[in-house]
């Protein structure tokens, strides 16, 4: 995928509901990102048949990079952009829904806002959990200056014979926090090539892109859209190792080169992420 350098905020026009909204490039004061332990979760609600969702992706890849790697991606395909065969179009046949995703945009609200739009961290504002690409960067900028409540700690082992994977996931609580705290462990993929619709030439052709390289898209949620709690019924404790293993098939599809296990830790009442990690199946 083409990417191109963003240095300040961005500017969305938001249209009426399920909308495909414009994504123009953003612009923020360079800082030094590279200092801190707390990762963001950017969940990118996207489709295959929205013309602005491309642009909202290369958005997610240069904060990431801008950021220091200090941020988690989640393509989460859902909606009515996602949808397969969309505009009765054999074109778009691929179906990169999945029922956790599908369950959080229902929660969240993402589709009945239009896309492009996301979540940053789940971090609840006045008008909601949604937040417009013009504002991923400074809502990001904010969070990034908090010191970690949890840290976490992935690993994996993957086993070619039988294509399956063992992933344990380890996280530390820095602090003492009050609440119940629950794990979500998903599997995420790239390289998907398929089609996409467009409206920036600068990103590749339009109205599509027929060989458009899918990033980050959310595969499965392994432990279920909400994940499990940490400790018994949520209570966690600073200095206490919280470790939990899962087990999960590849299907022929899920090519695990491509593929990277994706954890991050919650509050069950506010559904703020506190924390989020990946890392390659095969690293």
């Amino acid at each position: 995928m083409k990417t191109r350098y963003i240095i300040i905020a961005i500017t969305l026009f938001a249209f009426a509901l399920n909308s495909c909204d414009k994504v123009s490039p953003p612009f923020i004061e360079t800082k030094d990102y590279c200092n801190g332990n707390k990762k963001i979760l950017i969940e990118d609600y996207t489709g295959h048949g929205c013309v602005n969702c491309p642009a909202a992706a290369v958005l997610a890849h240069d904060l990431k990079e801008q950021f220091c790697n200090r941020v988690v991606i989640l393509g989460v395909h859902a909606g009515f952009f996602a949808k397969p065969n969309f505009d009765n179009n054999p074109l778009f046949a691929a179906d990169f829904t999945t029922p956790a995703g599908n369950t959080w945009d229902t929660f969240f609200g993402n589709s009945i806002m239009g896309n492009p739009n996301g979540l940053i961290d789940r971090v609840k504002g006045p008008t909601g959990y949604v937040i417009y690409p013009q504002s991923w960067a400074t809502t990001a900028d904010t969070l990034l200056l908090e010191p970690a409540k949890a840290l976490i700690t992935i690993s994996n082992d993957f086993d070619d014979g039988n294509s399956t994977l063992s992933t344990t996931i380890k996280t530390e609580f820095q602090e003492n926090v009050t609440g119940a705290y629950k794990l979500i462990v998903c599997i995420k993929q790239d390289n998907l090539v398929a089609p996409q619709k467009n409206n920036d030439e600068e990103i590749g052709p339009t109205p599509v892109i027929v060989d458009y390289v899918h990033m980050n898209v959310l595969r499965k949620a392994i432990n279920g859209a909400w994940g499990e709690y940490l400790g018994n019924s949520g209570a966690v404790m600073m200095s206490v190792s919280y470790e939990k293993t899962y087990s999960q098939v590849f299907p022929a599809e899920w090519l695990p080169a491509d593929c990277k296990v994706v954890a991050f830790v919650y509050n069950e009442a506010s559904k703020r992420v506190i924390q989020a990690e990946e890392l390659s199946v095969l690293d």
